[in-house]
């Protein structure tokens, strides 16, 4: 092979490299900028309810369902969570994705100390909207600053370590 067709090839490789480089960061730096004014969904007791109810706080959001094991063993959890963090300006929210009457006789039988809204349809499209692009895995966990704005996110079951983790650097902006 003579030098003008190996220096091709390096310049396509390099090229390639590049634009590899380039769009795979245009594809995974991108962050959700969900908001809390984009939710309103009814509650378990049928009341709509808005994201914005709860600006001023730091908000977590957990999507969940009766029907997901790892869910159902986190929200204990998250009702621990909830009851120490409540004093430090912190809500959890659950967005049940599922049917009412399920998610109110489960929220009642575990004794959830956090309201619950259900994501009765268009549930695929607000996990995507906060940056769930594993076609509606959960359970799926989101974090909100005090202005409403999406800051942080994670798939999987998470422990009360991880979580106040991801709430901590907010708390620290009070």
């Amino acid at each position: 092979m003579n030098h003008r067709k190996k220096g091709i090839y390096i310049l396509l490789i390099l090229g390639s490299l590049v634009a590899g480089f380039y769009f795979g960061q245009a594809n995974f730096s991108e962050q959700p900028t969900a908001t809390l004014s984009e939710i309103s969904l009814p509650d378990t007791e049928k009341q709509l309810r808005s994201g914005e109810e709860w600006l001023g706080k730091i908000v977590v959001i957990n999507h969940w369902a009766t029907w997901c094991p790892p869910c159902r063993e986190e929200i204990p959890m998250l009702i621990t969570f909830q009851s120490q963090m409540s004093e430090a300006n912190v809500q959890v929210l659950g967005i049940a994705h599922d049917l009412l009457d399920s998610a109110r006789l489960f929220s009642a039988q575990v004794g959830m100390n956090y309201p619950s809204l259900v994501a009765i349809t268009g549930g695929n499209e607000l996990l995507a909207a906060q940056g769930n692009s594993s076609h509606g895995a959960l359970p799926y966990t989101t974090i909100f600053n005090k202005q409403g704005v999406q800051v942080d996110s994670k798939l999987g079951l998470l422990t009360y370590d991880e979580l106040l983790a991801l709430v901590k650097p907010y708390l620290a902006l009070q």
